[in-house]
């Protein structure tokens, strides 16, 4: 394996280590290239400022590299996949694999979103030149899946930064359930750092079921780009789970560029201690007749912290479209806090809706009294309460392997606070 130092000013020949990773895992020169042009946007960029739009809530010097050594060695991923996929030749393999490598559809979308080209940044430019694991996921034409797909990221070191990139295509008519379990091991001591990139496209008629499952260790600070592309009568829905690590920041956007395209988001945030979650979700209408509903919950005890941040965007030539956002908090202790800001921005007056709704809130103590009258315990009651408060997001999700699966991480979780 193959470190080099952490603060970019005190790196050791950072283009010769990355030329050296590079020739290690018989990489392309178009990606070389791009390892390297990435370091040195990285470099040239100075931090966000904490008066900047997105980090009023968190802090960037919490997702610099810091007195953490970059690992190189790839983290590995375990794939559930089965003979259905493999029968229709569908690609799922490691991003450092040369069944990925050698693949035309990976050279002609790798790195290519907007989250790079429209929203350059250091963790999006560090990222993308020293990225060590990840995965690889194309769909062929018209290939509908029954079965979901699986993928593990388990295997974290401590006190080092971690770099992954997922890449998602999905064909015309291609559909697809997928779900992401990204975890580091309980009670792990270190302050590992992982930054996460994924990139989505998906062509005329296809269909993504996308579950994200993040359940770090709470020493863990977690950093999750997601970028997706949508053409014409797409569609995605997107769950995502945030349970663990330490700080966890996630930014999320989507772009409806083709005509009836749509998009759903599902958000489920469980905090408690002094967690800090961070959510930005930027969604653009760029077509006629597209449409996004977003439901995102969070329930937090303690001093835990949830910031959300829903942009929403109808441009001029979008129109007929439909847009809805509701955020919901519920606070369990005097000392959480939540901060919920939406935006719209509508350049159209022909749309069918554009509308949001944020409510923050205390637990009913009512409902406590009544539930411990009944027998229970308080932490039972507040169990029981929770369950409810996300029940209304749960029962939305169309999939039940993705229901299943939510429902089984967050009743661990309960347990645990």
């Amino acid at each position: 394996m193959t470190t080099i130092q952490t603060k970019p000013e005190k790196v050791l020949n950072p283009l010769e280590t990355i030329k050296e990773i590079s020739k290690l895992n018989e990489e392309p020169e178009w990606l070389k290239e791009k390892r390297l042009n990435s370091w040195k946007e990285y470099l040239s960029m100075s931090l966000p400022s904490r008066v900047e739009h997105l980090w009023r809530y968190s802090d960037p010097v919490d997702f610099e590299l810091n007195e953490r050594d970059i690992n190189f060695e790839s983290v590995p991923c375990t794939f559930l996949i089965n003979d259905e996929a493999k029968n229709n030749k569908v690609l799922l393999s490691e991003l450092s694999s040369q069944s990925t490598l050698k693949d035309e559809g990976f050279k002609n979308t790798f790195g290519i979103s907007k989250l790079y080209k429209e929203n350059p940044n250091r963790i999006n430019s560090l990222n993308q030149a020293i990225w060590s694991g990840g995965y690889y996921l194309h769909v062929p034409k018209n290939v509908k899946l029954n079965e979901p797909i699986i993928v593990k990221i388990l295997k974290f070191n401590k006190d080092k930064y971690h770099g992954l990139r997922i890449l998602v295509v999905l064909e015309e008519g291609a559909q697809l359930t997928l779900i992401d379990e990204i975890s580091s091991e309980m009670k792990m001591t270190g302050n590992l750092l992982s930054n996460v990139v994924m990139e989505v496209f998906l062509s005329k008629g296809a269909k993504l079921e996308y579950l994200n499952i993040q359940n770090h260790d709470k020493n863990a600070i977690h950093h999750f780009s997601q970028s997706v592309n949508l053409e014409e009568h797409a569609e995605f829905n997107n769950l995502i789970v945030a349970l663990g690590a330490k700080i966890s920041k996630a930014d999320l956007r989507a772009e409806l560029n083709g005509y009836s395209s749509g998009i759903t988001t599902h958000g489920i945030v469980l905090g408690d201690g002094i967690q800090k979650f961070d959510h930005h979700t930027a969604l653009s209408h760029i077509a006629p007749h597209t449409r996004s509903s977003l439901d995102f919950r969070v329930a937090l005890k303690d001093k835990s912290r949830s910031a959300y941040t829903g942009n929403l965007k109808i441009a001029h030539e979008a129109s007929k479209s439909d847009a809805h956002q509701e955020n919901r908090n519920l606070l369990l202790s005097e000392n959480a806090r939540a901060e919920s800001i939406p935006e719209l921005e509508i350049l159209t007056n022909d749309v069918i809706r554009c509308s949001h709704g944020v409510t923050v809130g205390q637990v009913d103590k009512d409902q406590i009294y009544y539930l411990m009258s009944r027998g229970l315990e308080q932490k039972e009651a507040e169990k029981i309460i929770i369950e409810g408060f996300l029940e209304p997001t749960i029962s939305k999700i169309p999939h039940e392997d993705l229901k299943q699966k939510i429902v089984e991480k967050i009743k661990f979780k309960l347990e645990s606070i």
